[in-house]
């Protein structure tokens, strides 16, 4: 599990930052709705790291967790306040990058109940990158999720086709 304390610092290229800033058709972290959200959400003065808490609480706390059938949309996530991973996910890198914290999205499988599932959480880039996950209200994510991808639209709907068929085997497990 990644820590909070003492973030290793990792260089962000300067391109890379604004790509995880701007909005995008699916997170639309510019729209008034998203921005008055987020400034129910946050404090004028609080840390990004404290942000990106509160952020990620807010998401887990708001938004019922129910399978949708649509493309991860952050607005509509907002308005209709439900959504599985992936919309909740685009909820969150809208809100995060409308704070002013580049967030990507991640994909891949997280471990629950035995199974490998696929499944979709965040990324805060906060001096290094620390994961977020507010379908299962954790920050940081912890060490059952294993990415495959991070993007956003047509990066992450290439892992589909490959989902039923990867194989993992655990080696070895340590405490």
């Amino acid at each position: 599990k990644e820590s909070l304390i003492g973030i290793r610092p990792a260089e962000l290229k300067r391109a890379d930052r604004e790509k995880l800033l701007m909005a995008t058709p699916q997170i639309q972290s510019d729209h008034p709705l998203i921005i008055e959200t987020l400034a129910k959400i946050i404090s004028p003065g609080d840390q990004a790291l404290v942000q990106a808490k509160k952020i990620t609480a807010w998401v887990d706390k708001n938004i019922e967790k129910k399978p949708v059938i649509s493309f991860p949309n952050a607005l509509e996530t907002l308005t209709n306040r439900r959504g599985d991973c992936n919309e909740q996910a685009a909820l969150l890198a809208a809100l995060g990058r409308a704070a002013g914290i580049p967030t990507a999205v991640e994909a891949g499988l997280v471990y629950l109940r035995g199974r490998f599932y696929y499944h979709a959480w965040n990324a805060f880039y906060l001096d290094g990158w620390i994961t977020a996950d507010a379908t299962l209200g954790q920050l940081p994510a912890d060490v059952t999720h294993i990415r495959l991808a991070r993007d956003e639209g047509a990066g992450l709907a290439a892992l589909l086709p490959v989902m039923g068929s990867l194989r993992i085997e655990i080696v070895e497990t340590t405490r």
